[in-house]
């Protein structure tokens, strides 16, 4: 069977399973050392072609959509951009993709290899699922450039064929998570927790102990609750304390209030390879923003909700 009759075949399937990254696209779905200068004409160019070969609708919603995914994290490591687009007519995930061995400027970056994905829109996850395919067959920064300077799309093609990638099943919490930015210690004190929110902008805040393990977390709404106190919650008449007077006391303590005494252990968390939709669940059981990723009880990633719904739904 061609790689045609098989991509044809595989058009009725609604899920990926066992699906080898380079069964996505063949050598004529790479345009070799292109000229264009700009990330638009590439994508352009990438998307013409997708919709002779294979039909993918309306050829300007659908460049509408790839470019809406530029200036996301689209960038998968230094030199290579994986944009993307979810269409209505795509059935599957197709692949297509352009080297530039010059490279070209993009946003401050010199980008060397652009593969275009574009999935099923009713397929969640689909684009991640693929991104971790073409993330395993590039492993480093040096990846595009090698991959650019090879002479023949062919010889491309098999440089992605060469170690036998498949898609993963399903996505692992490790394929969604972010860099966690920020973190505290269990002997900072509130002070330093009031200035990490106020200079990250975040809304929750993980604590770790001196071995990187996460044994808590400090939300705003904790902080608020800890600022005000109980009685408050019951007063009727809030005339008297209009100017914020019981906020005094938290001031005047705030460098001698410690963590262990506001933070809660009952957070959202998930192993870095656990199924990516248990984070979902978790952070709809805890009824939490974040659920964060744990290697054993080591904090090496998040999952924000936003982020999830991002990467799964759109």
């Amino acid at each position: 069977m061609t790689t045609s009759q098989t991509r044809q075949s595989r058009r009725t399937s609604i899920t990926i399973r066992n699906i080898r990254l380079t069964s996505l696209f063949k050598p004529e779905d790479i345009i070799h050392h292109t000229d264009a200068a700009r990330l638009e004409e590439i994508l352009g160019s990438l998307l013409r072609h997708l919709a002779l070969e294979y039909g993918i609708g309306n050829l300007r919603e659908a460049k509408a959509g790839v470019i809406e995914s530029v200036g996301q994290a689209m960038m998968a490591r230094r030199g290579l951009a994986v944009p993307y687009g979810r269409l209505e007519k795509v059935t599957e995930p197709l692949v297509a993709m352009a080297t530039s061995e010059a490279g070209f400027d993009f946003e401050g970056e010199k980008l060397h290899l652009v593969v275009l994905v574009l999935v099923p829109a009713d397929l969640p996850g689909a684009y991640k699922q693929v991104l971790s395919g073409i993330e395993r067959a590039c492993p480093d920064d040096d990846s595009a450039a090698l991959v650019a300077s090879l002479q023949s799309p062919l010889l491309v093609w098999q440089h992605f064929d060469a170690g036998g990638h498949h898609l993963p099943d399903h996505l692992q919490a490790r394929h969604i998570m972010d860099t966690v930015k920020t973190s505290l210690s269990t002997g900072d004190s509130l002070r330093t927790a009031i200035d990490r929110f106020l200079a990250f902008n975040t809304p929750e805040l993980p604590v770790v102990n001196s071995e990187g393990e996460l044994v808590g977390v400090v939300t705003i709404k904790r902080l608020v609750r800890t600022c005000l106190p109980d009685y408050l919650m019951w007063v009727g008449d809030m005339t008297p304390y209009l100017n914020f007077e019981p906020l005094a006391e938290v001031i005047r303590n705030e460098s001698t209030t410690w963590l262990r005494d506001i933070m809660t252990s009952d957070f959202a968390h998930v192993e870095e390879d656990a199924p990516a939709i248990l984070a979902m669940k978790e952070i709809g059981q805890k009824e939490s923003l974040n659920a964060y990723v744990l290697r054993g009880r080591k904090l090496v990633g998040i999952i924000r909700m936003l982020d999830f719904v991002k990467s799964v739904l759109r």
